[in-house]
Order: C-alpha cells, then sequence, then structure tokens
C-alpha cells in the first residue's frame, strides 16, 4: 500500500508529569500527584487515586502503566514518523480526563485552567506539528466560554484547533443537552472549532453501565460505549438543537454500536414526540467517528454511517494504540485517502491546515 499522509485526531498529552505543574507555578500541594499505591503508580487528586483501583466503575489496574511510550516529542517523533502522520491532536491524558470529577470548584477549575496552559505550551514548544483540543467543563460552561475565547481570540492560538469534552459529567445533572451549554456550543460552531467527545475509564464519571460492574474487561467495554451513548443521545435530541455549522467527533467510544441506536432514537422520536429533524438526520449534517480495526462488526458500521464520517485516531501512547497500516488495510477501500482528507479538512480544519 503506498505512502498514506495521515492527520491524527486522537493522541494523548503526557500531562500528570509533575514537572510540568511547577513550571506554571502549581505549587506541590495544588499540582496532581503521582503516587505508587500496592506496587501500581497512580495520579492522586484530593483525596481519589485515578484510575479508580477498585470498586464499580474501576479503571485500568495498571494504573498510569499503561502507556506503551513516555508521550514526549522524541517518542511521538519516532511513531509519527513511522506512521506517515503530518498532523496530530493532543487530547486530554490522566489528569483531563480526571480533572472533571473534583468536587470543589475553585480546584477544579485551576486543574482545567493549568491543563489547557500546558497543552498551549506543549505544542507552542514542539518541533512537531502538534495542535490542541482545549479542555471544557460541561459542569462550568460560563466559564469554559470565556477560558476558551481568551486562547482562541485575545492570543489567537494558532494550535488551538478544538474543544473537548467528556460525554458525562460527575452526575446525571451535568449534560450535554442542558441549555446552559448552548453558548459554549455556538460559540465553537463560531469559531470553527469542532466538539471532541472523548470518556475514559475509572475517573469517577457518570457511568451507569460500567458501575453495574467491578470487572474491568467489563468497565472498559461498558465505560467507552454506555458514555458515548448518553452524550450522542442528549446531543442529537437537543430541545434548541446543535448551532448548524458545529462539528462534532466520537473518539474511542466503538461504532458499530451507533447505526442501531441512531435507528432506535429515529425512531421512537418520530413517533411519540412528533421531532421534525431526525436524530438519524442530525448525526449525518454534523458527526464524525474515529473507527477501530479491531473492532468487530466496523465495516457494516463503517458503511451504514457513510464514508463522509470517517476520521483517523491511533490513540497513542496508550496500550491500545492503533497502527496505520491495520487502519489503512480496514478502512482505505471504506474512505479512500481522498474522502478520509476532505472529511478532516470538513471536521478538524485547523489540523490539516485548512481555514475554517
Amino acid at each position: 500500500m503506498p505512502d498514506i499522509q495521515l492527520y491524527d485526531c486522537d493522541t494523548h498529552f503526557t500531562d500528570h508529569l509533575p514537572e510540568l505543574w511547577s513550571e506554571i507555578g502549581f505549587s506541590p500541594a495544588e499540582a496532581p500527584e503521582v503516587v505508587t499505591e500496592a506496587g501500581t503508580t497512580r495520579l492522586r487528586l484530593g483525596d481519589r487515586l485515578f484510575p479508580r483501583p477498585s470498586g464499580p466503575g474501576h479503571g485500568n489496574p495498571k494504573g498510569l502503566g499503561h502507556l506503551i511510550g513516555p508521550g514526549e516529542d522524541e517518542d511521538r517523533a519516532v511513531f509519527m514518523a513511522k506512521h506517515n502522520i503530518a498532523a496530530a491532536v493532543l487530547q486530554p491524558g490522566f489528569v483531563g480526563l480526571s480533572v472533571q470529577a473534583v468536587d470543589d470548584e475553585t480546584t477544579r477549575l485551576r486543574l482545567f485552567d493549568g491543563y489547557n496552559r500546558l497543552a498551549s505550551l506543549s505544542c507552542a514548544r514542539s518541533p512537531l506539528s502538534l495542535k490542541w483540543a482545549f479542555l471544557a467543563s460541561v459542569e462550568d460552561p460560563r466559564w469554559s466560554e470565556a477560558a476558551l475565547l481568551r486562547y482562541a481570540e485575545d492570543e489567537r492560538d494558532e494550535n488551538l484547533v478544538a474543544v473537548v469534552v467528556r460525554p458525562t459529567g460527575r452526575t446525571p445533572s451535568v449534560r450535554l443537552n442542558s441549555p446552559a451549554v448552548t453558548p459554549l456550543l455556538r460559540t465553537a460552531a463560531r469559531l470553527g472549532l469542532p466538539l471532541f467527545i472523548h470518556g475514559g475509564t475509572g475517573c469517577f464519571q457518570w457511568s451507569p453501565l460500567a458501575d453495574a460492574y467491578e470487572d474491568y474487561a467489563m468497565t472498559h467495554a461498558f465505560g467507552h460505549m454506555g458514555e458515548h451513548m448518553i452524550a450522542l443521545a442528549d446531543l442529537v435530541t437537543r430541545h434548541d438543537g446543535l448551532p448548524d455549522d458545529l462539528r462534532v467527533v466520537m473518539l474511542e467510544s466503538g461504532i458499530a454500536w451507533i447505526p442501531s441506536v441512531l435507528g432506535r432514537l429515529t425512531s421512537h422520536t418520530r413517533r411519540l414526540t412528533g421531532t421534525v429533524a431526525s436524530p438519524s438526520e442530525i448525526f449525518s449534517r454534523h458527526f464524525a467517528v474515529v473507527p477501530d480495526p479491531d473492532e468487530e462488526h466496523v465495516a457494516w458500521a463503517v458503511r451504514q454511517l457513510g464514508a463522509d464520517s470517517v476520521l483517523f485516531g491511533s490513540d497513542y501512547p496508550h496500550w491500545d494504540t492503533v497502527e496505520a497500516a491495520d487502519w489503512l488495510a480496514g478502512f482505505s477501500d471504506l474512505c479512500p485517502p481522498e474522502k478520509l482528507a476532505a472529511n478532516t479538512v470538513r471536521f478538524v480544519p485547523g489540523l490539516s491546515g485548512a481555514t475554517s
């Protein structure tokens, strides 16, 4: 197969290193702490350990040790060169995926702000073509909108290409269908920034399917899928709809379940609510997916959802990193390189160098 230049929508920022937080003025007492408990390295925020070591909805038993590389410029450069990745978006690491669980608002927002400053700095300093997604808090949408505008308009950060949120909040009261989130979504759309949805297990989020299990295989299977199912339903059935120009990208959700769930949502909303725009139509207009070649029935799902909705993501440096050759072998016939490039321009214009 000839070399094909790829744009990676899902690579992770190594955001838990203490020296990073010290550099931006966090004291040891304020900064996320890396600790070793029972022989496993974990992140400590307040009185909680991440990933959650045990109990309902617990995370990876290896803790912070499940990475296949440090996720710093040196190893990332090797990975990007090997897989012909021209540019990549940094998605949240252990800290970014966990800060939503912090109860205290002042502490939570200081960590959100610190994460975004670190992601911006990391891209600005890197010799690689790295971009970043602004980490927003759906629990704090007014703060999130103001902070996003600071990076996008006041500082004009050229590496900012997206906004990212978790699919669920700490409790079921924090939802993506809330009217309070509408201004944030409108601002992202106006700025030409897609909304990435990214979950993670063992982060003390509201995850009703995963929280029914104490087996990591089950929490991982149901955590990502279950949380994204809630996010998808919330977004495609919003009372005030989605902004016309907003693009939404679902990351690490699996996709084989999406066509059937969309069909069910569409049939129920038509019969029971009389909704004019169906969830399936809204999905087709606004959403993209990042398929994993190892998922069963994934080729069928890509055909059902259509090639226009497909993007590439590696998940580097997590344990289930996707190899570019495997991805291309699985999907290049369904989504040819020129289609994949056009999709990237449409959904994440800043990643491919296109203007929004």
